[in-house]
């Protein structure tokens, strides 16, 4: 057992280890910190993340960075064993109730495109203006996104979408077709 990466440095030429247990102390809310160096370092050996409690979109960091399983210290005792045995034969493991973090939300076109525009510091009149469409239609779309996103205001949507390591500003962001015009405020 290793306390540190550092400790591990001179050890990973000498030892073939059939799977990696990070022990987390705390909440793991910046994965790719602690996981990306690990896969780096043992390319072909799965790693397991054990914590005491993991962010919503730090699972999808998590896996992204290379992790193959999370398991909570809480249900450590039932848990642990099915979980190494799951990521030694190839699968990823997380806790039941993080399952959707997995794969980035199905998001409609149109839920996308008033992100999209929400990022940019549109207001709900800009984007009912701009999409054609009724304050109240742009208000239910972003209602409907918000609830897909596991978030509950327009700022945590757009961080959500602009942090890299939880990979969605490429569906939302990247769109494509007519450029549009970035919101003009009326001045008066």
């Amino acid at each position: 057992m290793f306390d540190s990466l550092d400790e591990l440095s001179g050890e990973t030429d000498q030892q073939d280890f059939s799977v990696v247990v990070l022990w987390v102390q705390d909440t793991v809310s910046a994965p790719v910190t602690l996981v990306g160096p690990l896969a780096q370092r043992f390319e072909q050996t799965p790693i397991v993340i054990v914590c005491a409690e993991i962010e919503r979109w730090a699972v999808r960091g998590a896996l992204a960075a290379g992790a193959a399983g999370v398991v909570l210290i809480d249900d450590l005792d039932v848990t642990l064993w099915p979980c190494l045995q799951a990521v030694l034969s190839g699968q990823t493991c997380v806790p039941r109730g993080h399952w959707r973090q997995i794969e980035p939300p199905a998001l409609s076109s149109r839920e996308k495109q008033i992100l999209g525009l929400v990022v940019m510091g549109y207001m709900n009149s800009q984007i009912a203006a701009q999409l054609f469409l009724a304050e109240s239609t742009v208000k239910s779309h972003l209602s409907s996104a918000f609830g897909k996103l596991g978030v509950r205001s327009r700022n945590e949507a757009a961080s959500l979408i602009l942090d890299p390591d939880r990979g969605l500003g490429m569906g939302i962001l990247g769109l494509g077709g007519e450029p549009v015009e970035p919101a003009r405020t009326a001045t008066r």
